[in-house]
């Protein structure tokens, strides 16, 4: 559905968005600022296009570990929680990736037609299982989620909100490639 060129755009402004929370974060603890560079590393590796199969997987996995490490911040709590929520939801999308290698022949390979290796792409099922819709349902749980940490903030705690929430709009943005 996506151009390349289109889906490498989406990802950069997603990569920026990791960034963007940092920006307002004088009052953030080194943990959040740790987990948004996670953040940013994980989608500058998604748009290298030789980095080894699987390797989002790897990535994922970190992200999620990142979220648990964040939340033991408990002086700003409002920079942290929304940090994990995007740590968490991009680690479960990044688990949920496609593989790039290519899927096994369905019968011995021989001369004829027949089944091949599958092209490398885009192809739903991260880890070889098939995932359907749970990505977008992931996507759109995310995107509610930051809606609700901005909406449930106080007016007097919004200028960081504000960025926080811009980030992951960004970030949401940078990951809906990877889910149509």
């Amino acid at each position: 559905m996506f151009d390349i060129p289109v889906a490498y755009a989406a990802m950069f402004v997603g990569a920026v968005g990791t960034l963007v929370p940092m920006w307002r974060a004088h009052g953030a603890d080194c943990r959040v600022r740790i987990g948004h560079g996670a953040m940013a590393v994980s989608m500058v590796a998604m748009m290298v296009p030789a980095v080894p199969a699987g390797i989002h997987l790897l990535g994922g996995a970190v992200l999620i570990a990142l979220a648990v490490f964040v939340t033991g911040e408990t002086m700003h709590r409002r920079t942290a929680v929304p940090c994990a929520v995007d740590l968490t939801a991009m680690g479960v999308l990044l688990l949920l990736a496609p593989t790039s290698a290519p899927a096994p022949a369905a019968s011995a390979p021989g001369p004829g037609p027949g089944p091949g290796p599958a092209p490398s792409g885009h192809h739903h099922g991260g880890a070889g299982i098939s995932t359907g819709w749970l990505p977008l349902i992931v996507l759109v749980c995310w995107a509610l989620l930051a809606l609700h940490l901005y909406r449930s903030t106080p007016r007097r705690e919004c200028p960081g909100v504000k960025f926080a929430a811009a980030g992951s709009a960004l970030m949401i943005l940078g990951m809906t490639p990877m889910v149509v």
